[in-house]
């Protein structure tokens, strides 16, 4: 059987969303992962692997693309129309080069790759919207090495693929890890939180982000690189207040520490024009559902006995401008996947 879209890194936060909404509405997945103990740690991974496996359509393959001969080998076997490469691969390792040596033998799939915005270096201005076309600065951070390599090697393929570089993600059910899901345990424990910097940052629903993603596997702009993100500047701050509010606790929180790499905010012009996207999630609905995936149906943190939280909205969509481009719909969306994908040609 043909599959028609592979999902790299399916395992991870981002892939396995991608894979599930794909498969959900009826589309045949490969769905492939090494299985590394970093990032969200290896049974969180196995876990949403266990998810997709119930799926009739879905193909879950434990392998590592970095490798040639895995590589090679999944492909000349899956034959996927189209890829999706949310995989990280470790820095100073070859990264994808081996997955595009397969795809260029393998029929030449259409390429989505996942990038990072954490790329964009400080703004000329504050308040600088980050464009896809100014210069990247990965300073001396080695995953962002890692990542500005793959990109640079993607566009000297000869493969049809997109860019898009993610901004903060905002995931109901995310682990602990993730901001803001390790401020709200602190907040459940009663604790202080800790912010390196309080200032805006750009934080997408999860939800949001995988439209995004299948829209650009739809309408394939090869050669381009789009931002993905809110388009808006929140500070943490707001964040662990709206927070408290919906979980009842008090948030108590300081700025100290070393700041990070600036915090940017997406401009989406491109990504209007070329994805039809912009996003539908409030942040008020995003933490609306990351509360209620932490305290339903109970609260685990500590023993002591707490008060319920408040009543919980279901997610709003943001009201579209009069100049807004037309979202691709659901309907079309998923009709691309139903049909044949002509060999992953660029549209």
């Amino acid at each position: 059987m043909a599959f028609r879209v592979l999902v790299a890194g399916g395992a991870g936060l981002v892939g396995s969303a991608v894979a599930r909404q794909l498969l959900e509405e009826g589309a045949e997945v490969a769905v492939v992962d090494a299985l590394v103990a970093e990032g969200d740690g290896r049974s969180v991974r196995e876990a949403r692997l266990e998810a997709l496996r119930v799926f009739p359509k879905a193909k879950v393959v434990t392998a590592d693309l970095s490798l040639p001969g895995a590589a090679a080998e999944l492909f000349r076997e899956v034959r996927p129309g189209a890829v999706v490469n949310a995989a990280l691969f470790p820095p100073g390792g070859p990264g994808l080069t081996a997955m595009l040596e397969a795809a260029r033998a393998h029929e030449r799939p259409f390429l989505v790759h996942l990038s990072d915005a954490a790329l964009y270096g400080s703004p000329d201005a504050p308040g600088q919207p980050a464009l896809e076309a100014e210069p990247i600065d990965p300073g001396r951070d080695p995953v962002l090495l890692q990542r500005m390599v793959e990109e640079s090697r993607l566009r000297g393929t000869d493969l049809p693929w997109v860019i898009l570089r993610l901004f903060d993600l905002l995931a109901p059910g995310a682990p602990p890890s993730r901001f803001p899901q390790n401020a709200l345990e602190s907040l459940l424990g009663g604790e202080e939180v800790v912010l390196p910097s309080d200032a805006p940052r750009d934080l997408l629903h999860l939800g949001d982000a995988v439209h995004g993603i299948l829209a650009a596997l739809a309408l394939r702009p090869a050669g381009r690189t789009i931002n993905l993100g809110s388009g808006r500047g929140v500070a943490p701050s707001l964040v662990l207040r709206l927070l408290g509010e919906k979980a009842s606790r008090p948030a108590r929180f300081r700025v100290a520490g070393v700041a990070g790499r600036p915090g940017r905010i997406a401009d989406l012009t491109l990504a209007g024009e070329l994805l039809r996207f912009r996003p539908r999630t409030t942040l008020q609905a995003s933490l609306d559902e990351i509360v209620a995936a932490r305290l339903t149906p109970a609260e685990t943190t500590t023993s002591r006995p707490r008060s319920a939280p408040g009543p919980l909205r279901p997610a709003a969509a943001v009201p579209p401008s009069a100049d807004a481009p037309r979202e691709v719909s659901r309907r079309e969306l998923f009709g691309f996947f139903r049909g044949p994908l002509g060999g992953g040609r660029s549209r």
